[in-house]
């Protein structure tokens, strides 16, 4: 296919959309997408897929490049490449931040075919369950609060090397020669925004889901406000939209459109997990990375007494990257309990409804479920829920012991 497209509703890109066009601005997304009046048609972008590993490409050099020239400076120097251990620490925060940058844009560019899968996915799953999706202000709120928090400790810690630097060298010089190196850093926010995007919205439809499933448990049908019911003379009840469509909504019915949603949920949850499973480990070793080297460049402040302005900035550091861990694992850790109370829904309505068609399918159901598990994996290496953040304090707690008690 030489222009690949996938046609989604006008309320889910609506929803969708702040996080696409950012992260088609920081070379994350190459997609393009024309709007009508109730659809939008998502399509890939050859154009926008060689914009992105171009400027990808010129970011990365001009960042080394930058970063070097940054490193001659005295004040850079004594405060980071000093000592050995503070040359490893530098050298491998710089790595951390380019590498994930460059590995995002070269993946995000080329699953593109599967990023629309995901959508048709999606799509497919709005109209089997036939609900509304619940107004998007958690995207809007987590987008905003992400955006804010990033802006604000850039624009701190870049002011705070610039009022170190001013005493001595040109701080103009080093703002440019950072610069790159922030824009590198931001697009890592980007790339955790986009990934709670995608996991979210399979966490929002799972919760729908379950919706429907405690209707059928309560013997409610399933309403909606823009069709009428009617009742055929062979005693399937049937749904008469304002159009003349009929649509059938026995129980029967109901569970097998859940059944297919879930098969699609399953389908886009695998779709997250092969785009951007790397792409979320090395994001994941990254946090943990800079939160064992701010730890780092703590103690040795408070040791040496250094400023204290750059002591604050490193504190805000260290809680900024425990918050890019929560966006990351909380919406996973999401899907895993909306997963559980289905399985806990399926068992109540196989006991409380009396009908063997409606036993059978719950059993088939809760089969199917059992075996097809929604989660999400840092590239199959663990598991993305509490735990893994458990995991992650107990490595960095460990390792403030041993430095503190070892020096």
């Amino acid at each position: 296919m030489t222009n690949p497209s996938v046609k989604i509703s006008t309320e889910m890109f609506d929803t969708m959309s702040p996080i696409l066009y950012l992260s088609r601005m920081m070379c994350l997304q190459p997609l393009k997408w024309k709007k009508s009046d109730f659809t939008c048609a998502v399509i890939k972008s050859r154009f926008y897929i060689a914009c992105s590993c171009v400027v990808c490409t010129v970011i990365v050099l001009y960042g080394i490049y930058g970063l070097y020239m940054a490193y001659q400076t005295d004040v850079v120097y004594t405060m980071r490449l000093k000592t050995s251990a503070g040359r490893y620490v530098s050298y491998t925060d710089v790595a951390v931040v380019l590498g994930t940058f460059s590995i995002g844009v070269i993946i995000t560019s080329s699953t593109t075919d599967d990023y629309l899968s995901y959508f048709y996915h999606l799509s497919k799953v709005d109209q089997l369950l036939q609900k509304r999706l619940p107004r998007g202000y958690n995207y809007t709120i987590t987008t905003a609060a992400t955006l804010f928090a990033g802006f604000a400790i850039f624009v701190f810690d870049l002011a705070t090397w610039l009022h170190l630097a001013s005493k001595n060298e040109s701080p103009y010089f080093l703002l440019i020669c950072l610069v790159p190196y922030y824009v590198a850093y931001f697009s890592l926010f980007v790339i955790e925004l986009l990934y709670w995007q995608l996991v979210y919205s399979i966490k929002i439809r799972l919760f729908m889901m379950n919706s429907k499933l405690r209707q059928i448990q309560n013997g409610g049908n399933v309403e909606n406000p823009y069709v009428k019911v009617s009742n055929s003379v062979t005693g399937v009840r049937k749904i008469e939209t304002v159009k003349g469509k009929l649509i059938k909504s026995t129980s029967l019915e109901k569970v097998e459109d859940l059944m297919k949603a879930y098969e699609s949920l399953g389908e886009a949850a695998r779709i997250v997990n092969k785009c951007y499973g790397l792409v979320i480990a090395i994001v994941l070793l990254g946090c943990l990375i800079h939160l064992l080297v701010t730890a780092y460049a703590i103690r040795s402040l408070v040791a040496s007494n250094g400023s204290d302005m750059y002591v604050v900035a490193q504190c805000v550091w260290m809680v900024v990257h425990i918050m890019r861990l929560v966006l990351i694992i909380e919406p996973c850790h999401g899907c895993l309990m909306q997963w559980k109370k289905a399985l806990a829904l399926i068992c109540k309505v196989r006991i409380s409804d009396p009908e063997d068609s409606i036993k059978k399918s719950m059993d088939f159901f809760l089969g199917f479920l059992s075996q097809c598990k929604i989660e999400f994996t840092a590239f199959g290496l663990a598991t993305i829920d509490r735990g893994l953040m458990l995991g992650i304090a107990g490595t960095v707690t460990t390792y403030l012991v041993i430095l503190l008690e070892f020096n």
